[in-house]
């Protein structure tokens, strides 16, 4: 049973007004806000917040946009002994291929949407038709599982890399294999064509090598870069004169037309970088840029992105020109393959756990976002003219006419007494009932309410009585609040006082309530836990200090 005195007594603290005798609602705690940096970059991928989560048959190895010559890109993705077509925002289902009898890999749309070339784990490549999803052609020149196929430039060739350690060219037409380029000593896992020539093909294996092939030249690599560790992956930047390779935690960006040379060795991911892609246009326009401007302001500047993905769960965004990361994006699972859309409004990733995950812009890029006045336009003999749109409540003017009029200089001005509505803890403040003012600002769980509830009833002199005559269960809420915040900077000094003075309250009854017990137990032991990170980070200041003194 609470006991507290609720007597008329101490101080309004300020909060009447002089003479009138209303009471004034108590101001809630302000804390300097903490520190975000909103990038324009931050702005932009932040502007990724529509995802479709769906659960597919086994690990998401592959995705990839395809068919944009048709108007409009699809969604290609192979999960286990699947490959399934989506719309672009992967919502919808749109065809799925189930024709495999052991598992597929790096399913693969024509440009034109028509056919679709997908891998397999017994080594054969097979052409299907997406009408009838009737199987086109099969390609079986190959010994071990075909992890990379790609089509080439006059999407009349098929390119495949395989677990044999060999790159091969099909001639869709006649489906024999026309080049076959051996060199890698390892399983082939990345494959890709180069943008600058047709003729040019990259391949990284689990050899540490990157080879660059020319069909002019013959079935042996032209260039060879070594990434030190397994290949995961790679990916040309859109002018074809950089090559990107990801493999273990490392980025290697290498510069083809300077003779192969490492121009930038990145790393940034915890875990293996199972992934790469990089687009022409995905992000704010970069005024640094070097790349091509498409118009004649740098508003029309293309702004091209690498993505990376990795199996500790994040896709993370890098600026080309200066090879920084500027936005990381935390995934509920390793990611295993990621692809933007060609219009760069919906990213799609493929994790380990199942999950295909697709985020999708609220704002499409493309749409015309005009932020004139455009009034309403009607038709009159023939011919269209644009008319002043009546002022009514669709309208944001609507709801400001009339603040900026003046009143005359004779006119008499009506004050009206608006009633304040006050909150539980305002009105037990009013009634100098402290105790029952704290456990109403306890019960909203809002620190600013109680820090502000807490510094005035200390202002009145009134704390003690506060927390007097508390029951356990009345105590524990108070205790709770202790532990929560008192190591966070801004509540410190304000909850120790609180404990000290719950000690010098209840010091002779600790042992009475074993929740009360716990709860203090709890809290001794996380400022013992703060005292010895500050002992920890003391020491460390000091090896800063003889460093930086040498």
């Amino acid at each position: 049973m609470d006991v507290r005195d609720h007597g008329a007594r101490g101080d309004a603290g300020g909060f009447l007004h002089q003479g009138l005798g209303e009471y004034r609602k108590l101001p809630t705690k302000k804390y300097p806000a903490l520190e975000r940096r909103e990038t324009a970059e931050w702005r932009y991928w932040r502007n990724f917040a529509s995802t479709t989560l769906s659960e597919q048959v086994n690990a998401v190895t592959s995705v990839s946009y395809g068919g944009m010559e048709s108007g409009r890109a699809t969604l290609a993705t192979t999960s286990g002994a699947r490959v399934t077509l989506h719309a672009p925002s992967g919502a919808r289902k749109l065809r799925t291929f189930a024709r495999f009898k052991d598992v597929a890999y790096s399913g693969v749309l024509r440009d034109d949407g028509r056919a679709l070339a997908v891998g397999g784990q017994q080594g054969v490549v097979q052409l299907f038709d997406c009408g009838s999803r009737a199987v086109l052609r099969k390609f079986s020149a190959h010994v071990a599982a075909v992890r990379a196929v790609r089509w080439s430039g006059d999407k009349l060739h098929l390119a495949s890399a395989s677990d044999d350690a060999t790159v091969r060219l099909w001639d869709i037409s006649t489906g024999n294999c026309v080049r076959r380029h051996d060199g890698h000593k390892d399983y082939v896992r990345a494959l890709e064509r180069s943008p600058a020539s047709g003729e040019i093909w990259a391949s990284g294996s689990y050899d540490h090598a990157v080879k660059l092939w020319d069909a002019r030249a013959g079935r042996e690599a032209v260039m060879t870069f070594d990434h030190k560790v397994p290949v995961e992956d790679i990916a040309w930047y859109p002018n074809g004169n950089l090559l990107v390779s990801v493999g273990g935690e490392d980025v290697c960006v290498w510069d083809v037309l300077g003779g192969g040379r490492l121009l930038q060795r990145l790393r940034s991911h915890q875990k293996t970088i199972t992934t790469v892609h990089v687009h022409d246009d995905a992000g704010p326009p970069s005024f640094a840029s070097g790349f091509e401007m498409t118009g004649n302001s740098a508003i029309d500047a293309k702004a091209p992105r690498m993505i990376t993905g990795s199996l500790d769960g994040f896709v993370k965004i890098h600026e080309l020109d200066t090879f920084t990361v500027t936005h990381s994006i935390k995934y509920p699972g390793p990611v295993l393959s990621c692809s933007l859309s060609p219009d760069a409004n919906c990213l799609a990733t493929g994790l380990a756990n199942k999950v295909l995950s697709v985020r999708r812009r609220k704002t499409p890029r493309n749409k015309d976002e005009s932020s004139g006045y455009q009034g309403v336009r009607s038709k009159k003999k023939g011919y269209t003219v644009k008319k002043p749109r009546r002022l009514d409540a669709g309208h944001w003017r609507y709801f400001i006419r009339g603040q900026n009029s003046k009143t005359a200089a004779n006119a008499t001005r009506v004050l009206r007494q608006r009633r304040i509505h006050l909150a539980a803890h305002d009105r037990m403040l009013k009634q100098f009932r402290y105790g029952d003012a704290l456990d109403a600002a306890l019960h909203m769980r809002r620190s600013e309410v109680i820090a502000a509830v807490i510094e005035e009833v200390g202002r009145r002199g009134g704390l003690q009585k506060a927390l007097a005559n508390r029951d356990d269960e009345s105590l524990l809420p108070i205790l709770e609040y202790i532990e929560k915040n008192i190591a966070k900077p801004r509540h410190t000094a304000q909850m120790v006082n609180i404990a000290n003075r719950i000690i010098d309250i209840y010091g002779s009854d600790v042992g009475a309530s074993a929740t009360v017990d716990n709860s203090l137990r709890r809290i001794q032991e996380k400022v013992k836990t703060q005292l010895r990170l500050h002992e920890s980070l003391r020491q460390l200041q000091g090896m800063a200090l003889m460093i930086t003194g040498a």
